[in-house]
């Protein structure tokens, strides 16, 4: 209706702008054809007329509409003379806006340095606190207690370069941050985009919830040693015994379940 309306009045506006039929015009030019003259009376006063011409309207390339036409290129992006602009890039991986730091082992997922000690309060929240967030994501990490091995604490500090305190969250070699900044990431709706590979997509198999703890480790992440039994010693032959040299100071190895 509201078309129809805008067409009746264009119509109007047209007809008052031209001359009536039989008025008086100019005599024709002897050199040149005569033109065709359009009157007012020519045009109606509904939308017929521009209906009837928007059938007649070819489309690109001169086809006309009965006729198979050519479809229409698809739409781009021109600057103000009328030149193609290329397409924008794709957006960058957000992980390359942090530092490039990657722990052993891993290039292709999550790690997660943490500690269970309760020395300092703080710490310890700060620690379940990024824990319980990527639980609640769904996301397949890694946890590594620096408080149940000291290499482990050793491995946080020579990647960062200094003497980090738990938490320290890193995702494909890049170093996200503490709890501070993960927390502020999740918050921004920033943290998930670079938990995309590692989030399971909505159709698969959802991560069986937390309180389902490993069968092997209980949820500690670490088992006795079963070289030495957790003594820290192994046994060979009269001479005494040795260092057990496969697991920590606290006679410990990480869960093959969990890794």
């Amino acid at each position: 209706m509201i078309i129809k309306t805008l067409k009746a009045r264009i119509l109007r506006a047209l007809k008052s702008s031209l001359p009536a039929a039989g008025a008086d015009s100019p005599p024709p030019s002897p050199t040149k054809p005569p033109a065709a003259c359009v009157h007012a009376d020519a045009f109606s006063d509904d939308a017929s007329f521009f209906d009837a011409r928007e059938a007649e309207t070819p489309t690109k390339g001169g086809h006309h509409p009965s006729s198979s036409p050519e479809p229409l290129d698809a739409w781009e992006l021109v600057d103000q003379d009328g030149r193609a602009v290329p397409a924008p890039p794709a957006d960058p991986d957000p992980l390359l806006g942090f530092p490039a730091r990657c722990p052993p082992g891993g290039e292709r997922g999550v790690v997660l340095y943490t500690t269970t000690l309760r020395g300092v309060r703080r710490t310890f929240e700060d620690c379940n606190g990024v824990r319980a967030l990527l639980e609640n994501l769904a996301v397949a990490f890694q946890e590594r207690d620096v408080s149940m091995d000291r290499g482990l604490r050793d491995q946080l500090w020579a990647v960062t370069g200094e003497k980090a305190v738990p938490p320290r969250l890193f995702v494909r070699g890049r170093d996200v941050g503490g709890a501070a900044q993960v927390l502020a990431l999740h918050e921004e709706g920033r943290l998930v985009p670079l938990l995309l590979p590692s989030v399971p997509a909505l159709d698969k198999k959802p991560k069986p919830p937390a309180s389902a703890k490993c069968e092997a480790c209980g949820g500690l992440r670490f088992v006795v040693c079963g070289e030495c039994d957790g003594s820290r010693k192994v046994f060979d032959g009269g001479r005494g015994g040795a260092r057990c040299r496969g697991c920590n100071e606290n006679g410990l190895v990480m869960c093959p379940l969990c890794l």
